[in-house]
């Protein structure tokens, strides 16, 4: 059972956002493309930071997660599949993020087609998605086949329609 838990979007470089996750104490952050407004909300909060999970590689995803773990050190999930650096706890589908300070329990599914290795976070209700699925759209494949795509996003139409993305 998740307690308390708030969802908020932090606006970050000129066109994005960071999903932070927070409960009275304690934040998780998705895919923080710049350290400085997490950096921020952290320290206006008081929170500590427990965990960053990452969807996949792109730098507006992974570009501040070297300086935040730095100054506030956490494990960081993300793709198995993916090369990025400041992954300590590589993920495959099907597998499952214990967030114990907040009280989660998320399940890693693949959704390939913006990226090879993209991931998604499923739990509580909620779906993280990165860049597979956002408001107007879904993200352009990179490195991903309109198959592949089109695959994931269908996997996502799947979930509970009560499902937040």
């Amino acid at each position: 059972m998740v307690a308390m838990l708030h969802i908020e979007a932090v606006p970050a470089l000129a066109d994005n956002y960071i999903w932070l996750l927070r409960s009275a104490a304690a934040a998780v952050v998705v895919d923080p493309g710049d350290a400085a407004p997490v950096i921020d909300v952290l320290a206006a909060g008081g929170l500590r930071l427990e965990a960053v999970l990452l969807t996949h590689h792109h730098a507006d995803h992974v570009g501040g997660v070297a300086e935040l773990v730095a100054r506030h050190p956490a494990p960081v999930f993300g793709p198995a599949a993916e090369r990025i650096p400041t992954v300590d706890r590589p993920l495959s589908h099907g597998q499952r993020v214990s967030l114990a300070a907040l009280g989660l329990d998320l399940r890693v599914v693949s959704v390939p087609g913006h990226t090879a290795g993209h991931l998604a976070y499923l739990g509580a209700g909620f779906a993280l998605v990165g860049d597979t699925l956002f408001a107007g759209g879904c993200g352009r494949g990179f490195e991903g086949s309109p198959d592949a795509m089109h695959r994931s996003l269908s996997r996502l139409a799947a979930l509970p329609r009560r499902t937040k993305i």
